[in-house]
């Protein structure tokens, strides 16, 4: 199955420049076959092949730029920029991924594994580090659980965001929707993921993020709120444990939205 990779992108200092030039050669390195790199760039155009290829290479010498390159000034917004990167994408598996996300060795091939063992594989993800956090077990184990780790997450062509979103809660809805059709999401725990988390969102504009995860976070209670899934009660607290499944419906959690009152 050929993979397509698909990182949006807003660069605009050189550091932010350097790490989406790092993950691109970690993704190009760490690769046991060839895949299609589709970015979409808002803004600005560093990584547009038709500049000299010296000046997006790192020195290593692997290559920076993309296979596929979509340019978006003025920006249109992170949902629809990478949904216009999914439908440019050939390939069978779509990997949604970011440029604070540093992938291991042989991570195509520990994606395409859950697809291979699970024919019910919806979405692929594999296990992460993060400041402060792990997400699966502290070291690889051969197993996969159900579960997911949106960041780095792969799924079959023919999916893509749901564009009522702005940048936020579309991974969480993507997901939803899948169990809804009666597939499931399982994350590996073969090998992890680095991601540095808030790179971007850190560094420009936080006001609007701000804002735009209000939006997000509401849209997406509205819309999937009263689901007795399993995957949702994950997704809204964290855990989800026999017996005390209710809990995780009801338990207090954190927003960042003001719900609506009702009589």
């Amino acid at each position: 199955m050929k993979i397509s990779v698909v990182l949006p992108l807003l660069c605009p200092t050189p550091f932010l420049q350097a790490m989406a030039a790092f993950s691109i050669v970690t993704l190009r390195l760490h690769a046991d076959n060839p895949f299609e790199l589709v970015i979409a760039e808002a803004s600005y155009d560093t990584f547009d092949p038709k500049y000299d290829q010296s000046s997006n290479n790192d020195s290593s010498g692997i290559k920076c730029s993309a296979d596929v390159y979509l340019n978006f000034t003025p920006k249109i917004g992170a949902v629809k920029e990478s949904n216009q990167a999914i439908r440019a994408a050939s390939g069978d598996i779509i990997v949604a991924t970011g440029s604070d996300v540093i992938v291991p060795p042989h991570w195509d091939t520990h994606l395409l594994r859950c697809f291979e063992e699970r024919k019910d594989c919806g979405a692929a993800s594999l296990s992460a580090f993060e400041p402060g956090a792990i997400i699966g077990p502290p070291q690889p184990l051969d197993l996969v659980v159900e579960g997911f780790y949106s960041p780095f997450m792969a799924w079959r062509r023919g999916w893509e965001w749901s564009e009522d979103y702005i940048k936020i809660y579309q991974d969480s809805d993507l997901i939803l929707r899948m169990y809804e059709k009666g597939l499931r999401a399982y994350r590996s725990c073969r090998a992890h993921v680095h991601h540095l988390l808030r790179m971007t969102s850190d560094r420009v504009d936080t006001a609007q993020h701000d804002k735009d995860l209000a939006h997000d976070e509401k849209l997406f209670y509205q819309r999937w709120g009263k689901s007795p899934l399993a995957m949702f009660g994950v997704i809204r607290s964290g855990q989800y444990r026999y017996g005390n499944e209710y809990e995780s419906w009801t338990n207090p959690i954190r927003l960042h939205h003001t719900p609506d009152v009702k009589d």
